[in-house]
């Protein structure tokens, strides 16, 4: 037997080394194992033990004792790793049914219905035989090395990122450089152009007075020539006289040129955008989120009583006031659903069958009801405001910047103030090709500045704040009714047709993955609460609306 070594740098090697004395870093053989204490123990640990009357009465296990096949060992085999969910206790068991190993709470929680968990000390040998220990080791490598290089990926994807997007700031900067450029040229051009008028209204002013000056001077001379002649004198003087007053009224009636300067007036309006900015653009991460996952608190049902003989409601558009959700559905009804007590708490009628509904302030919605859009207070009772008549069919509508901009459900958009002025229609793109089918609910994204039409036919159509026409999402599986965003980035679309799902889309439209499928035909609307983490939905075939919670892995 080696002798026991206090070196920490012992070159001598144990088949086992104490427990105990490894935990300082000291190298020792050891000679038993203690089943109570369940370490191996050296020479002077084993000493100890006999001092330490609370050690005395421990259990050994030795050379005697350990049961191999066809092997010799100086100790048993025991494991000494701690179970991770109960501290304390060894993996010392084995469930071969799971292929596992375990502790005894875990046999006893986990296991309790399995009937081939063993010792994993006893039967070390015919377990260790069929263990592939080098293989084990390789995958662990593999799994190290492929997660240490996703991490190096990602960082190094960041940092090309960082680089393209602080080059895209420069870009930008010397694009806004050649814009101001521009910007400088043409004003500079219009104050030589104004330059140039004044000048020739100058010159040509210039031109008369020296007329002027020269019938002056022949009149002065003509005086001085009829000195000795009183009656010529009379008559010249007399002329200049009235050369004099002549000149006089004809300065006063140009009093207009008598400052002739040039100022530049700065735009008070571009001056005070640029002051607003805090920097030359916005820097989005795209970081890439889960797909939401969608689990139903309750079922809505949105007739009341004495609304029984309608039979059926159906829902067809609806948005977030608060915490609030105000939806429209069929027999011209508007009804308001308080999400955190679950339950209906106001409803009022609206004209002419309403369909997409928005909020346009703190406490007021518009709702497009036929050919009308219809404004609706929504404070302590849902009660109708003014209303705009429209020349065409109202379907999905959203507000944005005192904008209002609706679909008619076919095949146009249109943007107005708040005060009912047609301000554009869109149709087509700028090839004349149709962008519409059949185009329905409307929403713009999380910072305003892109509007997303859902079309049943096209998918998801693109525009900005201008209603110019930026691109079509043509995913098959993204065929909308409902449209809204949930304040993340992120698009939930309602869709219609032959899949009946609830599609997550990014900021750019692309589809990231299904919510939620549902049994319900025809989803209608949809609607996110993003602080309550809430999702509303409705549907054109029941008078049942559904209210879900959503959550995502990075939550």
């Amino acid at each position: 037997m080696a002798s026991c070594s206090l070196s920490k740098t012992s070159e001598e090697t144990f088949e086992y080394i104490c427990t105990a004395c490894a935990n300082d870093s000291l190298i020792k053989e050891a000679l038993k194992y203690c089943v109570e204490c369940q370490q191996y123990c050296c020479q002077d640990c084993l000493t100890s033990h006999g001092r330490i009357s609370s050690l005395k009465g421990h259990s050994f296990l030795d050379n005697s004792s350990a049961k191999s096949q066809g092997q010799s060992r100086r100790l048993q085999a025991f494991p000494t790793k701690q179970c991770s969910k109960h501290a304390g206790m060894i993996l010392y068991m084995y469930c071969e049914s799971h292929d596992a190993v375990c502790c005894y709470a875990c046999a006893a929680e986990d296991h309790k219905s399995c009937k081939d968990i063993v010792s994993v000390s006893y039967n070390i040998d015919r377990l260790y035989s069929k263990t592939d220990t080098s293989q084990a080791t390789s995958e662990l490598n593999d799994t190290i090395h492929t997660m240490t290089e996703f991490h190096t990926t990602l960082l190094q994807q960041l940092q090309e990122s960082k680089v393209t997007a602080i080059k895209a700031v420069s870009d930008f900067r010397i694009e806004m450089e050649k814009f101001l450029k521009k910007q400088e040229e043409v004003s500079i051009k219009e104050i030589e152009d104004k330059y140039k008028t004044l000048e020739s209204v100058i010159l040509k002013e210039r031109k008369r007075y020296e007329d002027f000056i020269d019938d002056l001077k022949n009149l002065k001379q003509e005086i001085a020539k009829a000195s000795a002649n009183i009656a010529e004198l009379f008559v010249c003087t007399k002329l200049a006289e009235k050369k004099n007053s002549t000149i006089k009224d004809d300065e006063k009636g140009r009093s207009r040129i008598k400052q002739a300067k040039i100022k530049f007036v700065p735009s008070e309006e571009m001056k005070k955008s640029i002051e607003k900015m805090v920097n030359l653009g916005e820097a989005i991460s795209s970081r890439t989120y889960n797909v939401y996952k969608a689990t139903k608190v309750c079922d809505i049902k949105v007739i009341v009583e004495k609304e029984e003989l309608l039979k059926s409601l159906k829902i067809s558009g609806s948005c977030i006031v608060d915490d609030k959700v105000i939806f429209s559905c069929s027999y011209n009804k508007l009804k308001r659903f308080d999400i955190l007590s679950s339950t209906l708490t106001d409803k009022c009628t609206v004209p002419n069958g309403p369909r997409g509904v928005c909020k346009v302030g703190d406490k007021e919605v518009a709702v497009a009801c036929g050919d009308v859009v219809q404004f609706v207070s929504v404070h302590d009772r849902l009660s109708l405001s003014r209303s705009i008549k429209m020349e065409h069919s109202c379907y999905g509508i959203a507000h944005s910047n005192g904008k209002l901009y609706i679909t008619d459900g076919k095949k146009s958009l249109y943007m107005y103030d708040m005060s009912g002025n047609l301000l554009k229609t869109v149709t087509s793109d700028t090839c004349g090709q149709p962008l519409f089918e059949g185009n329905r609910h409307i929403t713009f994204n999380d910072k305003n500045d892109r509007l997303f039409v859902g079309d049943v036919g096209k998918g998801l159509v693109c525009f900005n704040a201008q209603c110019d026409y930026i691109k079509t999402i043509t995913d098959l599986d993204v065929r909308p009714n409902g449209v809204c965003v949930d304040g993340y980035g992120n698009i939930i679309v309602a869709n219609g047709t032959w899949n009946e799902q609830f599609v997550q889309c990014d900021r750019d439209g692309q589809k990231c993955g299904v919510i939620v499928n549902t049994p319900r035909k025809n989803p209608q609307t949809v609607c996110v609460h993003h602080g309550l983490k809430k999702m509303f939905v409705g549907y054109g075939s029941s008078e049942i609306a559904e209210l879900y919670d959503l959550t995502l892995d990075s939550d």
